[in-house]
């Protein structure tokens, strides 16, 4: 059962550590958005967000409301893991801000990120389980990992999976069995909601609401959180990119 969003509000401003007159102007933004999404709540996107946080605002007041609604979700978040938070900031870095090169990471690394991969308990751990294998384990940029579907993975004596090429075009890779595995650990955990996704078609992965992934902007957040939660990599967790990570030699070469 979906939180009633009013007791989230309340036990929020109740348990922040904010002062009196931020939590009365969080209330009223809080209520504000309420009253303006409705029941689509619990299913709001950032567009949404946008939209509404930009109405008629000034550049200060925009960014009041997008703060009040991200501490509002991330607070709901504590209620259901499923929820989506819509005013999340964007965790992918402007391409200027990212190191030279998007590092890889070097032999030794690579096996301490298949372990943090194991440790992870943020939302949907075994998604992020699965799609770290895809990326780490197979060389799949972020924007390859994201457009498989279920029909991509065959059996045809191995498993192999069809991967989307940049400018079109697919080949055929062989899987590795250990993202085999990890792909088959995360497939019963698959959420779906028609017409976006069915339990036997469309997108490998899935957003909270059944959704395909947004490959520009969820992989890298969740590959960072990851690393994030080692204590051998949390020093290099900011750097961390999908592209670093599909340039890194797998540790299941050969496989």
């Amino acid at each position: 059962m979906e939180p009633d969003p009013h007791e989230v509000l309340d036990d929020w401003l109740k348990r922040a550590p904010l002062g009196q007159r931020s939590r009365d102007a969080y209330r009223s933004e809080v209520n504000a958005w309420l009253v303006h999404i409705g029941a689509r709540v619990w299913s709001a996107d950032r567009q949404d967000v946008d939209a509404w946080s930009a109405a008629g605002a000034k550049p200060r007041t925009k960014a009041r409301r997008v703060s009040s609604l991200r501490g509002f979700y991330h607070h709901a978040q504590t209620y259901d893991a499923f929820i989506d938070n819509p005013a999340e900031r964007d965790l992918r870095p402007r391409v200027t801000h990212l190191p030279p090169g998007r590092p890889a990471l070097d032999d030794s690394q690579a096996v301490l990120f298949l372990s943090a991969l194991d440790r992870y308990r943020g939302p949907l751990p075994q998604r992020t389980r699965a799609l770290g294998h895809l990326i780490l384990g197979m060389n799949l940029r972020a924007h390859q990992a994201v457009a498989l579907d279920l029909s991509d993975w065959r059996a045809d004596g191995h498993l192999t999976a069809r991967v989307r090429l940049k400018g079109g075009g697919s080949e055929t890779r062989s899987v590795p069995l250990p993202v085999a595995a990890a792909v088959d650990d995360y497939v019963p955990h698959r959420r779906t909601t028609a017409p976006h996704s069915f339990p036997d078609a469309g997108p490998l992965l899935t957003s909270s609401r059944g959704r395909r992934l947004d490959s520009r902007t969820t992989p890298t957040g969740l590959m960072r959180a990851v690393a994030a939660g080692h204590p051998l990599l949390a020093g290099i967790a900011a750097t961390v990119t999908c592209d670093g990570l599909a340039a890194t030699r797998s540790p299941f070469a050969g496989a």
